[in-house]
């Protein structure tokens, strides 16, 4: 029996709501960059260019960032699951090699 037996599947509901949330904010910073040309179109005054280097400056790293961040739960969950299983696993065999040496009683 696995300790995550139990909770297995929430914690691949957590995992594939994570992704969907990547994808999502993946998704704002594509329409972010989408909206620049339509934005300096519409510019009146000047200045079109910093504010497209002002979005590539600020606002895009800091998404990617966010991205990278929610990636990284799930890369997390991934190690936590494999070390419990590690476990799991360790378990079981010393407790199927405590069951041969009480056979042997």
């Amino acid at each position: 029996m696995s300790f995550l037996q139990f909770i297995r599947s929430e914690v691949s509901n957590v995992s594939s709501g994570v992704g969907q949330q990547q994808q999502i904010v993946s998704g704002v910073l594509d329409q972010i960059k989408g909206y620049i040309p339509k934005v300096q179109s519409a510019w009146i005054g000047g200045d079109e260019k910093e504010f497209e280097a002002d979005v590539m400056r600020k606002i895009v790293p800091a998404m990617m960032e966010l991205i990278a961040a929610i990636g990284g739960v799930n890369l997390n969950l991934n190690k936590a699951t494999s070390v419990i299983d590690q476990a799991d696993s360790k378990v079981k065999s010393l407790a199927d090699e405590l069951g041969d040496i009480f056979d042997k009683i």
